[in-house]
Order: structure tokens, then sequence, then C-alpha cells
């Protein structure tokens, strides 16, 4: 059983109890808001891109500060001794970030609904068209915590250091640098002796994460073992690598650090190194 993960039917018979929130995101490339295709009742929305990412970076999806967070977790109405389910509308996207947003600020009760809206919906659960009204201010107090995000620095130092692994959760033709950056600007390749890890291999067809003993071993083939003190992940812009963080840490990894500038920085930054694979 997952440590980070709820089921639909376990967030429908406790509904009533849970803070849920919508952290669905619109994909690079994509025109528009985000426009999800229903609601799960009682649902708030946690918007990564706008609100809660951080204003002052050129970059997208950048992490807030600790006042920014705790600010608008209280506009939500959440409190220190809520529990929140966390989900989006692709199956497990964006919702994984949102979480590990929380975690990075110090809170700990708070899962990822398995599957998202889609198993929702295909489960036959009620929907709505709105989200809810928050009717009281919370008192959330945001605490961060170092080196859950980390920046191109000590991305850079880890190249180098044999105890230390970057996994990359872009698909296999962006990752050799064959298939084209769906930002402008963008070189293509990969960090150096960063690892292949697309996320949509840790994925069932229905969104839902695979088992355990699967990940694991998928990890183990990549050579994530006992010599690797240090796990990175990076990804497009932040998002997806939080995905390769839940599943290190659900197969008990620990010193897990997601690149929030990820490939929309390391990209642009003619200075620092780049691979790409020949095959």
């Amino acid at each position: 059983m997952t440590k980070n993960m709820k089921s639909c039917q376990w967030l429908f018979e406790n509904l009533s109890n849970i803070i849920v929130l919508d952290a669905g995101i619109i994909k690079p490339g994509e025109k528009g808001r985000y426009r999800p295709p229903a609601i799960i009742p009682d649902a708030r929305r946690f918007d990564i891109s706008n609100n809660l990412s951080d204003e002052y970076s050129n970059m997208p999806n950048m992490m807030c500060s600790e006042q920014v967070f705790q600010a608008e977790m209280r506009q939500l109405g959440i409190n220190d001794t809520d529990t929140v389910v966390v989900y989006d509308d692709k199956g497990l996207f964006s919702a994984a970030r949102a979480w590990w947003m929380f975690k990075a600020m110090g809170f700990d009760q708070v899962f990822i609904l398995d599957g998202g809206l889609k198993q929702w919906m295909a489960l036959g659960y009620e929907t709505v068209t709105e989200y809810a009204s928050v009717e009281q201010i919370g008192n959330f107090t945001a605490q961060s915590r170092a080196h859950y995000f980390i920046d191109k620095e000590q991305v850079l130092e880890g190249i180098s250091d044999p105890e230390v692994m970057m996994l990359d959760a872009r698909g296999e033709q962006r990752f050799k640098g064959i298939g084209k950056e769906p930002r402008a600007g963008m070189r293509s390749g990969h960090i150096p002796h960063s690892v292949n890890l697309p996320y949509t291999s840790v994925l069932t067809e229905q969104g839902l994460l695979k088992p355990l003993p699967e990940l694991a071993q998928l990890l183990n083939s990549l050579g994530v073992n006992e010599q690797v003190k240090t796990l990175q992940f990076s990804c497009g812009s932040g998002i997806t690598a939080c995905i390769l963080a839940l599943v290190a840490l659900e197969c008990g990894y620990s010193s897990l650090h997601v690149y929030d500038g990820s490939w929309s920085e390391w990209g642009q930054l003619e200075d620092y190194p780049v691979a790409v694979s020949e095959n």
C-alpha cells in the first residue's frame, strides 16, 4: 500500500473530513486557461502556474516563497490540523507537484488521489461544475524545509559526484536531444550523467501509479541502488519531476531533491553543459 496516495474509494468515503484541491495545469504548448471537464465535490483550486508560482521568475511554475504559500493556503481555508488530498485532471501529472510543495513547506498530512479526476469519473462518482467557496480563513503555517527544491548550482555540483544521480522525467526523444522542446529558446539534450525515466513509464494506462514492486525494479534497472546516496529529479519545468520523487519516496529512498528550474532553466544556460544521445 502506498504511503502518499489515496484511492478514489477512500476519498469518497472520507470526503466530508478532507480538504480536496484541484492542482491541474495546462501542458506546455497548450493554449488558454485550465478548464477541467468536471470538479470533485468540495474541491478548491490550487493554482500552481499562477498564484503559487514565483512572480519574480521568468521561468514557469517556479516555487513561490514561504510567505506566499502560507497566505494562499490560508485563503483556501486550510488549517495546520487538516488532511489534504490533491488531484489533477490527467490521472497523475501535476498533482505530485502540489504534494511536493506541501512537503517542502513542512506539511505532511497531504496525499495524492491515485488516478485523479479521470479515475474518479471512470468509477462513476459525483462531480460538480464549480469549486467550493471558502467560508473561513485557515491558520496554515508554512515552515520551509531546505533542499526539497534545489537550484542549478547544486545540480552542477552533483554531475561529478558518483553518489548523486539525476533522473529526468521527460520523454525519451527530448532526453536524447532528437525531439523538439515545447518551449521556445531551449537547447536540446539533457544534463550530463542524468538518466531518463519518463514519468509515463511509472503509470498505468489509466493514470494510476504502478505497483511498488514494479517501480522498485524499474529504479534498480536504471542503477538506483545503495551506492546512490542522493537522488535529484528534473523534467521540463519541475512538474513531472515530482512524480519521480514520489516514486523514489514510496520505494524507500531518502535524500530526494527536485530541480525547480529543470530544463526550462538549464536549456537556456549557454555556459552549462548539455549531453545528447546518439541512439
